[in-house]
C-alpha cells in the first residue's frame, strides 16, 4: 500500500470527519481538535492518507518535559535533576478498516524521522508516549520503556531512534 504524509492544515475538514479509528477519543480530536492546536502551535499533526485517498491515519507531535525522577535509575546517567526536554507522540491512530497492515509502523517511522529532525535543532532527548491499554504492546514492540510508577507513560532515547534512522 502507498501512503502519502501531509501536514493536517493540508487536509479538507470534511476527510478528517470521515476518519474511523475506532476509538472516539482519537476520531474527535482529529475532527475537532487537531487543526485548531496545529494553528495555535500546541500540536503538529501529520495525516498518511491511502491510494484511494482516504485518510489511513495521523500522528501528532508536541513538546514535553520529563521529570528526573520519572526516569528509571540504569537511563539517568549524567542527566542533570531537572525537567529533561522531550517530545510527545501525544496522538497515533490507524483508520479501523486499515489496522493489522503496518501502517501504524508507517507512522511510527514518519514520526520517528520528523523527531530527528527536530532535535537536529532543539534540545530533546526523550521520545514519550502516553499509550492507551490497547496500545501498549505495540509501543513496547518498537523497545519503548515504562516511565517509574507510569502504567501507561513510556520513552525512547532519541540517541536510539537517531541510530536506527542513520543506521
Amino acid at each position: 500500500m502507498s501512503l502519502k504524509l501531509v501536514s493536517i492544515k493540508d487536509v479538507p475538514k470534511s476527510r478528517l470527519r470521515k476518519f474511523d479509528s475506532g476509538t472516539e477519543v482519537l476520531n474527535e480530536f482529529l475532527s475537532r481538535y487537531s487543526l485548531k492546536n496545529d494553528a495555535l502551535g500546541i500540536g503538529k499533526t501529520f495525516v498518511a492518507f491511502d491510494g484511494n485517498e482516504d485518510v489511513a491515519g495521523y500522528f501528532t507531535l508536541a513538546t514535553a518535559q520529563v521529570v528526573y525522577e520519572d526516569i528509571p535509575d540504569e537511563y539517568r546517567g549524567k542527566l542533570p535533576r531537572y525537567p529533561i526536554p522531550s517530545l510527545r507522540i501525544a496522538r497515533l491512530a490507524v483508520a479501523k478498516n486499515l489496522q493489522g497492515k503496518g501502517i501504524g509502523k508507517w507512522l511510527l517511522a514518519q514520526a520517528f524521522l520528523k523527531i530527528v529532525h527536530v532535535a537536529e535543532i532543539t534540545g530533546l532527548y526523550f521520545i514519550i508516549v502516553d499509550a492507551k491499554e490497547t496500545s501498549k504492546s505495540f509501543y513496547e514492540r518498537y523497545g519503548f520503556i515504562k516511565f517509574n510508577d507510569k502504567e501507561l507513560s513510556y520513552f525512547l532515547p532519541v540517541e536510539t531512534v537517531r541510530k536506527a534512522v542513520e543506521g
